[in-house]
């Protein structure tokens, strides 16, 4: 057309040629335009054609030649072929409307090999899944042809760099061209080694990701971006709903421009590098369900902003530097369900609205710095399945009411500062599987109910006070030694690494726990009621604290309080009763377990035996008598609130198939209960309102029940027979025939030394119950007291391990036959007990002692340790002593060789009045960790040998007279 348009121009004027040229050279320019078009559509019409099914196929048939499959099936092998359609391959979804593939799902194939740049060429693929596989190298650029792509999972692999790419190998950086991908909607590059570009640190992908206006997902967890969010994320689109860079590398502040992200639903962010505080423009996230932003270095305070997210069902902001107190406004956010808050600088205590969250399943505030009580509102957390409250400055006790959490799993309230007791509600907690309360100050016992917790796995009360039998069925079965350290008092079976129970008078002290109810005429009806002994393990020498000494003070108990504790005097709560009153097994609201002494008002000698228990169990202090913890007192309801004694009573213990007391175990209950009396009647005769000779004879018949197993009121004891007369009849060579046959089976052939020992003991309750009071008083005051005679009748038990006389008033000497006491004695305790004047030499006939405290008692010598002056080598018998302890006395004379006690652990010699000088021999004493010689009259040099005692942890020489230093000291 040109051509003729040209030939048919013909000659004009200048002025109509010039025009004319224009306008040739104009429609030239238009055909040329027209014409190069035309070649343009040809030439793309025949490609066109080829970006068919066929050039899927081949694609496809080129990714099949750069991988290897681990199947071992070979399934992708023998399925990917051209013999078989492409649409049906393993893997291949095509779309009917275009026949054309549209999907490739290659996930959990086993492929390893590279990704080839034909995979480009399959032009209507709107969804890529290559995750788990070992897929490697880099994404080829021609991806970004994808135009249609809109999901991309890579997880998994080996890849360099990705759309879900994720969790592949793939390294090198993220593409910018994705951000071409105009229709992804999912974008996963998690779980690979994208690195950020080493030109700037700033993450700019993202910046290229916001012109993906559809994008509803990104994933960049767990890759080394090693870069900064820049502040275009806030343009990122307005559709996007998670975004997840857990532990990627990423470094810096956040930017406030996240705030424009307000269709967030999911937001992590954790085990990154954030520094600086949480922006405020997060209250523009009000469809955000879980914030995840632990194992960062955040500071600042927790933002009450959170408070005004009210869809927020996750919060996770452990291990950050947050400081300050707990926002009270989180209580108001009703759709918490996780709130993880620990490893944080936090403070204060917590808020009360906390316990509004009813239905929070999650909450872990540990290893901050809160303190305050315990709060009891953690009983309303009923949904909770995890509290985690360790590591923080918590006092007070555990309250009852976190027994009404059945579905609870996990509860650590370790590493604080509790007292009181594990409340038997914890009984009620039927889905725990793991109980800590480790490292905290709490006493009584371990509940024997929690063996009903049979899903527990995991249990530590480790670094506690202790004591009593840990329970042994249900989970304790699989329970070891790591479970109970260093409660000094607990005993039990050898798995749990602490003394058995009947042996525990191995390095113990025995406490017999009375309830009395003392009329107002005489202490007789005490002795009625004795309650088992609960035997304590000892810790070193350690005497009984002044918290065993003192009155627990508490407020008055109201008679609504006690109807609730025993749950309305329930029967299966009634512990006796007598014709006073009743005593029951109560809990008190704060989990403590009681004995509750309810009167009967209805006879004015019960209204007085009220009044005169409150008068006299106010003021005791001894450590075998039952503390009196509150009282209430109306004028129709009079009740005693009492230390609970778990182990039952003598009675259950005596006539029970299932418990079992040896001799020992009789003797030591039956000492203590002298002690107490004694105690007793030192404190409240003078008055002149004790009767000593009635309550010697209750003693009396009390010794006899016990060792015989044979009540008074025994049918047996018919016809004008008492056991008194039963008893005495026995004597002297009858013993046997008396004595509890159940004492004689387990102790095997009853030994002459034991049938000595028991005689003793029935000689002595002959002399208690004798029918004159006023010879029972004379009998009583011999020796000054009971234990007194009590001690010379020990001469010939065979098998006593363990004598305590700590903490009395014994106000006398002790006998020459101490020395009588065999080879099986092993500790003597006899701190504050009124002891004076000598011990004797024979005490060094107790060879098998290793602990003997004398301390604070009226001694004036020690003929045994004088006795070491005189004798070089090895002077003295007690060779196996490893704790000895005589200080606050006023012994005198040079310092006795204590090098001869070779295993000495011990020695305490302070505040006394010894003299001369310290032998270089004490070097010798390599197990030693404690020497106290202050307060003495000691003079010369400090020995150089004391740099062998390497296990020394204290040294007291204090207040000496002159002694000098050496410098290898």
């Amino acid at each position: 057309m040109l051509g003729v348009f040209l030939v048919s121009a013909s000659p004009t004027t200048s002025k109509s040629h010039s025009r004319m040229e224009k306008a040739i050279c104009f429609l030239f320019l238009v055909e040329a335009v027209f014409f190069i078009q035309s070649i343009r559509m040809s030439c793309s019409a025949p490609l066109r054609s080829v970006t068919s099914i066929t050039t899927d196929q081949s694609a496809l048939l080129a990714l099949k030649a750069r991988v290897v499959t681990l199947d071992p099936h070979g399934l992708f092998v023998t399925n990917w072929s051209s013999a078989t359609p492409v649409c049906d391959w393993v893997g291949v979804i095509c779309s009917r409307r275009h026949n054309r593939v549209a999907a490739l799902n290659l996930s959990n194939m086993g492929l390893v090999g590279t990704i080839p740049p034909d995979i480009g060429n399959i032009s209507f693929l709107a969804s890529l899944d290559i995750s788990n596989n070992s897929f490697s190298g880099s994404l080829p650029e021609e991806m970004a042809h994808l135009r249609r792509l809109r999901e991309m999972l890579a997880k998994y692999n080996e890849l360099n760099s990705s759309s879900s790419l994720t969790a592949n190998q793939f390294t090198g950086t993220i593409p910018e061209t994705l951000g071409s991908l105009g229709l992804l909607e999912f974008l996963g590059l998690g779980s690979n080694n994208f690195a950020s570009h080493t030109s700037s640190l700033e993450l700019s992908f993202l910046t290229s990701l916001t012109s993906c206006r559809k994008l509803r997902v990104l994933g960049l967890e767990y890759n080394l971006l090693n870069g900064t969010i820049p502040a275009s994320i806030g343009n990122l689109s307005t559709f996007l709903e998670q975004l997840r860079a857990t532990e990627s590398g990423i470094i810096g502040t956040i930017p406030h421009e996240i705030g424009n992200l307000s269709s967030l639903f999911v937001l992590s962010l954790s085990a990154n590098h954030l520094t600086g505080s949480i922006p405020t423009t997060i209250t523009r996230f009000q469809k955000l369900q879980g914030l995840e932003l632990s194992d960062n270095s955040l500071e600042g305070s927790i933002p009450t902003e959170f408070c005004h997210l009210h869809n927020l069902d996750s919060l996770f902001l452990r291990r950050n530097q947050f400081f300050g107190p707990v926002p009270a406004c989180l209580g108001n956010v009703s759709s918490l369900r996780y709130l993880y808050l620990g490893g944080n600088k936090l403070s204060s205590s917590l808020p009360e609205s906390l316990w509004n969250l009813k239905d929070l399943l999650e909450f872990d505030v540990s290893s901050n710095s809160l303190s305050g009580y315990l709060p009891s509102g953690l009983g309303s957390l009923t949904s909770a399945r995890l509290i985690n409250l360790s590591a923080n400055h918590f006092s007070g006790s555990i309250s009852a009411t976190i027994g009404g959490s059945p579905n609870l799993v996990d509860l650590s309230l370790a590493h604080n500062t509790l007292q009181g007791y594990i409340p038997e509600t914890f009984k009620s907690l039927i889905s725990m599987v793991t109980l800590d309360l480790s490292h905290n100050n709490l006493s009584g016992v371990i509940p024997k109910s929690l063996e009903a917790l049979s899903h527990l796995r995991y249990f530590n009360i480790s670094f506690n006070n202790l004591s009593g039998e840990i329970p042994s069925g249900g989970p304790f079965v699989n329970f070891t030694s790591q479970s109970f350290v260093s409660n000094e008092a607990l005993c039990g079976l050898t798995q749990f690494g602490v003394l058995e129970c009947r042996a525990v008078r191995s390095r113990t002290i025995k406490t017999v726990l009375i309830i009395f109810v003392l009329s107002a005429i005489s202490l007789t009806v005490l002795l009625m009621i004795v309650l088992f002994v609960l035997i304590r393990r000892r810790k070193g020498k350690k005497v009984p604290t002044e918290d065993d000494m003192q009155l627990i003070v508490h407020q008055r108990i109201t008679y609504h309080e006690i109807f609730e504790a025993t749950n309305g005097f329930e029967e299966s709560n009634l512990i006796g009763s007598g014709s006073f009153g009743s005593v029951y097994k109560g809990v008190t609201s704060d989990g403590m377990v009681v004995a509750i002494k309810v009167f009967k008002l209805h006879t004015e000698k019960a209204l007085k035996s009220f009044e005169t228990e409150c008068e006299v169990l106010r003021n005791i202090r001894h450590r075998n008598l039952t503390k009196v913890i509150t009282s209430c007192s109306s004028l129709d309801f009079r009740a005693l609130v009492l230390e609970y004694m778990s182990n039952g009573s003598l009675e259950d213990w005596l006539y029970s198939r299932n418990h079992y007391l040896d001799i020992k175990q009789r003797l030591d209950i039956m000492i203590d209960v002298a002690c107490a009396l004694d105690y007793l009647h030192h404190e409240y005769g003078l008055g002149g309102s004790v009767s000593t000779g009635t309550d010697v004879y209750s003693y009396g018949i009390m010794l006899m029940e016990t060792f015989t197993r044979t009540k008074p009121t025994d049918e047996m004891l018919a016809g004008g027979m008492t056991l008194r007369l039963w008893v005495m009849e026995s004597l002297p060579n009858g013993i046997t025939k008396v004595v509890d046959m159940a004492l004689q089976r387990q102790e095997g052939e009853t030994s002459t030394r034991d049938v000595q020992c028991l005689t003793s003991i029935m000689e002595l309750a002959l002399e208690c119950t004798k029918e004159s009071a006023e010879e029972r008083r004379k009998n009583f005051s011999h020796s000054s007291s009971i234990k007194q005679s009590f001690l010379t009748s020990l001469t010939s038990c065979s098998k006593l391990g363990v004598l305590g006389l700590e903490h009395n008033l014994l106000n006398g000497i002790l006998p020459i036959s101490i020395g009588n006491l065999f080879t099986s004695l092993e500790q003597l305790y006899a701190a504050e007990s009124g002891i004076m004047g000598t011990i004797a030499h024979e005490i060094c006939n107790v060879s098998s002692l290793s602990a003997n405290d004398l301390s604070a008692s009226i001694l004036t010598t020690m003929t045994c340790l004088q006795k070491l002056q005189d004798i070089q080598e090895d002077p003295w018998d007690l060779k196996d002593l490893m704790e000895l302890n005589i200080s606050s006395n006023s012994l005198s004379g040079r310092l006795p060789r204590i090098a001869s006690l070779k295993v000495a652990r011990l020695v305490d010699l302070s505040f006394n009045q010894f003299s001369g000088y310290i032998t270089s021999t004490i070097g010798g004493l390599r197990d030693l960790f404690f020497l106290s010689l202050s307060h003495n009259r000691l003079q010369g040099d400090i020995p150089e040998s004391f740099q062998s005692l390497k296990s020394l942890v204290t040294l007291n020489l204090f207040h000496t007279t002159s002694l000098v230093l050496f410098e290898s000291v």
